[in-house]
């Protein structure tokens, strides 16, 4: 008894109806690994925020937020472009660390500061997370030990996924890049209050 491979024509037949099937997943995967990367962006970012408040209270002096270009480099707060990052993109990272008096300036670490810790966030690809503030006058947010009312730094962070803009800028609005549907908004608000938004397609309120 012999046996019967596939002819020619069930196997044009099986590739047709694999590469329909495939073509029909593509979207929904991408929304998938877009939605996670943003969710995980927005929680780590909560996180730590909700973490430099608490540390605050706890030490008695201010802790600080601040965007830096290379969180593995010496401690130093910065606006700077980095490579394909704008330069109110936290996606290229930030440091969290206590002041300790006499230093005052929250948005710089200064000789004697205390560095708490680095995190890294993107990968400085063209297709990453983007996390644009809106801090007025530095990338920085800090919490002083005061409990409410005392964060100095108050902003709106818009968090997406997708192609990033190029040229890199210093400053890039939140409304110039318009959030999917996945979307995540974290405004914090001068009583030091923060909250997760999904304003959907559109852009973030303000805080």
């Amino acid at each position: 008894m012999r046996s019967r491979g596939f002819t020619l024509v069930e196997i044009l037949v099986v590739m047709t109806i694999s590469a329909i099937l495939i073509a029909a997943a593509v979207p929904s995967f991408q929304w998938m690994i877009a939605r996670n990367r943003i969710s995980d962006a927005t929680n780590l970012l909560l996180a730590n925020f909700e973490y430099a408040r608490m540390e605050a209270s706890r030490l008695g002096n201010t802790v600080s937020l601040c965007r830096t270009p290379d969180p593995n480099a010496a401690p130093a707060c910065s606006s700077a472009v980095a490579g394909t990052v704008d330069g109110n993109d936290w996606a290229s990272g930030w440091i969290v660390f206590e002041k300790i008096p006499p230093n005052a300036d929250e948005a710089t670490f200064e000789l004697g500061d205390r560095l708490i810790f680095r995190q890294q966030v993107s990968d400085g690809q063209n297709v990453r997370v983007m996390i644009h503030s809106s801090v007025p006058g530095g990338e920085r947010v800090a919490f002083q030990p005061r409990g409410a009312g005392a964060v100095i730094g108050f902003a709106t962070f818009a968090i997406t996924y997708g192609q990033a803009p190029t040229p890199a800028v210093a400053t890039r609005a939140l409304g110039s890049i318009p959030l999917t549907n996945a979307g995540r908004c974290i405004p914090i608000t001068l009583i030091g209050s923060m909250s997760v938004v999904r304003p959907g397609t559109g852009t973030c309120p303000a805080a």
